[in-house]
């Protein structure tokens, strides 16, 4: 079935409240592949509807401390309660034992058997759908997860402010994956006016069309918030200011999308 596009444009402010409830995160670690591990941030949602895991961007080297905080912090790595709080159970990985990062490794079967082991680990909390989230370069371990994992990977796929262009090593494009081959729903959301110069909105046209046999598939385009500091590690980038918004329309989407399978 061809992909069905719908482009939602949302206005968004730092007053939003989100709710208040807290989940408990814990620290975990599970063996991935024979010698490796992954250490990961788990936090489980009263009641979830969902749960995901979360792909940070940059290296993937997030530095997970005892007490469940990281040395990264950003818009996915630090987004448990945010995720929680919206009904949604999340991981939030770290590299895995074998290696400092995930340059050159997000789009290999290597990566996509620790994502497995942990997309097994959420099915084994709750009997709800997983997602994959990614932000930046970790758009490229999302749907990676779905095109090397198939059925046994992710229920569907959320992209944030997607790396489009590679002018360096550190870069990962999310174009890297075969991305043709993703056949579950596909979100995309990403700031009008990211300043990264790898992550440019222009580019989602093009990445639309790269969805050819997803579910659906829709592009939240994002205003407000602040742009403060790197363009490509904060501000527009990691939705400073906004994050809780647009953390709650995300998991909102995924409700919708959900509650429509089930009618």
């Amino acid at each position: 079935m061809g992909a069905m596009l719908r482009v939602l444009l949302v206005f968004l402010s730092a007053s939003f409240v989100p709710l208040t409830s807290q989940a408990q995160v814990e620290v975990k670690e599970i063996t991935t592949r024979p010698g490796v591990t992954v250490r990961f941030v788990y936090a489980k949602a009263d009641n979830p509807v969902a749960s995901a895991v979360l792909f940070q961007g940059g290296s993937g080297n997030i530095g997970i401390f005892p007490n469940g905080s990281t040395r990264v912090q950003s818009f996915l790595s630090g987004g448990a309660h945010r995720f929680t709080q919206n009904g949604i159970s999340v991981v939030i990985p770290d590299v895995p034992s074998d290696r400092r990062t995930l340059d050159n490794f997000r789009d290999t079967p290597e990566h996509a058997q620790d994502n497995a082991a942990l997309i097994e680990f959420l099915r084994q909390q709750s009997k709800v759908p997983v997602w994959a989230i990614g932000t930046s370069n970790g758009s490229l371990s999302a749907a990676a997860a779905s095109t090397h994992l198939k059925e046994k990977g992710p229920d569907g796929i959320v992209l944030t402010s997607s790396v489009t262009k590679a002018p360096v090593a550190a870069a990962h494009p999310v174009t890297a994956a075969p991305l043709n081959e993703v056949k579950v729903p596909v979100l995309l959301v990403h700031h009008k006016y990211d300043g990264c110069s790898i992550t440019p909105y222009d580019a989602m046209p093009g990445l639309i069309a790269a969805f050819k046999s997803a579910k659906t598939i829709e592009l939240i385009s994002v205003e407000g918030g602040s742009s403060t500091g790197n363009p490509c590690y904060t501000g527009y980038h990691q939705f400073l200011g906004i994050e809780a918004a647009v953390t709650k329309d995300i998991a909102d989407w995924i409700k919708r999308y959900q509650s429509g399978l089930a009618q």
